[in-house]
């Protein structure tokens, strides 16, 4: 998978005025295979680092396109996500006249280790949804999520993001809301500041729950008929993972502190415990009469 950053872009010269208003990037896919290319635009306002831009390009083997983005302030950064590692990503500088006026790198994303660590300092200055105290409602056969204000009760709006929304799930630090679309195998993202839908992520067959890891920034669903869990990461919107678990997995609880995620399986009768650490299969915990059979914990 090719992670690839600019890294920060500092666009104010000494005199005030931007080197570029527009950032123009080319993207290549040098691969056999068609590739989609994630695509984050970031700008900072004064402390906060806020997202602007959000593209999915999809490119056939040795397509090449070209974007062009408003660039427009003091300090902003560009990120690629992709399964594919055969990409080639130029990004330049233009002024309001379109001439190029710098070329910028782009580089591996660990090699500016600190989004993870960014995200958490802004959270701070983020309104989240524990402060909004809003409430996500899903019904299944609208196919609507209504979002009310817990301070007064009443409804802020209505929502339309996939077909039979079934579970839900929030992480407080992002101020991101996950919601798992029983017939359309997808999971809705909304910014919960927003109340918008910025991203779908396909997952198995017939998701059911989903269960948030705010610490890592890691979600998991639980894929009712691929008997299996999705594992989400929240920084790209990508599967990072597929865990084969019992029969018919429906609920899912993660217990942020040990990194323990805790999946029922409605046809097995039994808790699969999955490792966080590593997307392992822990162990089994079996719900006889006595309650008392564990393995592998």
């Amino acid at each position: 998978m090719a992670s690839l950053t600019t890294g920060l872009i500092e666009n104010i010269r000494a005199s005030g005025v931007p080197l570029c208003s527009t950032l123009s990037v080319t993207v290549e896919n040098k691969d056999l295979i068609t590739n989609t290319i994630r695509v984050n635009g970031y700008y900072w306002d004064r402390a906060t680092k806020k997202e602007y831009v959000l593209d999915l390009l999809t490119l056939a083997p040795g397509e090449v396109v070209v974007h062009n983005y408003f660039a427009q302030f003091e300090a902003l950064e560009f990120s690629f996500i992709s399964s594919s590692d055969s990409l080639e990503i130029t990004v330049w500088g233009k002024n309001d006249a379109g001439k190029s006026t710098m070329n910028y790198s782009v580089l591996p994303a660990q090699l500016f280790p600190i989004d993870k660590e960014r995200i958490t300092m802004e959270a701070q200055n983020s309104t989240l949804p524990s402060a909004l105290n809003r409430i996500y409602l899903l019904d299944s056969r609208s196919n609507k999520i209504s979002v009310i204000d817990g301070h007064t009760n009443t409804l802020v709006g209505n929502l339309i993001a996939g077909s039979g929304p079934f579970g839900v799930g929030v992480n407080p630090v992002t101020n991101r809301i996950y919601v798992a679309n029983f017939a359309s195998n997808n999971v809705s993202v909304i910014d919960g500041s927003s109340n918008e839908v910025i991203a779908h992520i396909t997952v198995g067959s017939n998701p059911m729950g989903v269960g948030v890891n705010p610490t890592t920034n890691r979600i998991y669903v639980t894929n009712w008929a691929s008997h299996s869990v999705s594992v989400i990461d929240g920084f790209t919107h990508i599967v990072i993972g597929t865990i084969r678990v019992s029969s018919y997995p429906e609920g899912v609880n993660v217990n942020s502190t040990t990194n323990l995620v805790y999946i029922t399986n409605h046809a097995s009768n039994n808790v699969s415990v999955i490792d966080g650490s590593n997307n392992t299969i822990r162990g089994t915990i079996e719900l006889n009469e006595n309650n008392n059979d564990e393995r592998s914990l």
